[in-house]
């Protein structure tokens, strides 16, 4: 039985978020199949991923990586330092904040999932374009986005650039991004991220 079970759904990208953290640290676990519909037991948020490990049920990615971090052995996904830390932290609020509230609404939008009107979806695209740029400053000074080594910070980001070559419009963001680029190519060679390939992606809507 696994040590871990993953309450989500592959194309999601907190839930690929969590087992990315898994692989990278070899943590034994399970994906079990679940929809925000589904989940209200495990997150009165009614929101993907949980975990359960033994009587444990915990929800919040954040909250989620760092007790993996914390319980288990294997490579560690937050630096030691403070600094490191802290920097670590800041990109992912980063991600979670701004990039989510740009780029992923727009990909909810145009993947059916976000009832929006043209005008805000118009706004999370431009959005996007202002937030992505300071993603490729950061990847043009360091390899990773918290430094040289990979960090929870870039399983965070992945789950999201992974989608920006499914839309036109996100490419283009992307194309002009050479550093994001570089970074998305590196991490596309991780076992990691070729383990947590969603075998199916979301199709745009009409």
């Amino acid at each position: 039985m696994a040590a871990i079970k993953i309450h989500g759904v592959p194309p999601s990208t907190f839930t690929r978020t969590v087992r990315l953290a898994c692989h990278e640290k070899g943590i034994d676990h399970e994906l079990v199949p679940t929809m925000p519909s589904e989940i209200s037991a495990l997150n009165p948020f009614r929101k993907i991923p949980a975990i359960t490990h033994g009587d444990l049920v915990l929800y919040e990615s954040t909250a989620i990586l760092r007790y993996l971090d914390r319980t288990f052995d294997g490579p560690k996904l937050w630096p030691a330092d403070s600094v490191g830390i802290a920097r670590c932290d800041q990109w992912i609020s980063a991600i979670c904040d701004s990039l989510v509230n740009a780029a992923l609404r727009y990909m909810a939008s145009r993947f059916g999932f976000l009832p929006v009107s043209a005008e805000m979806q118009r706004q999370f695209l431009d959005r996007t374009r202002e937030v992505v740029p300071i993603f490729d400053r950061q990847l043009k000074q360091t390899r990773y986005l918290a430094g040289d080594s990979l960090t929870a910070a870039d399983l965070f980001l992945a789950p999201v650039l992974c989608y920006f070559p499914d839309i036109p419009e996100l490419k283009a963001i992307a194309d002009a991004a050479p550093n994001c680029t570089r970074w998305a190519c590196d991490m596309a060679g991780r076992p990691s991220v070729k383990a947590t390939e969603p075998r199916q992606k979301p199709q745009l809507a009409a």
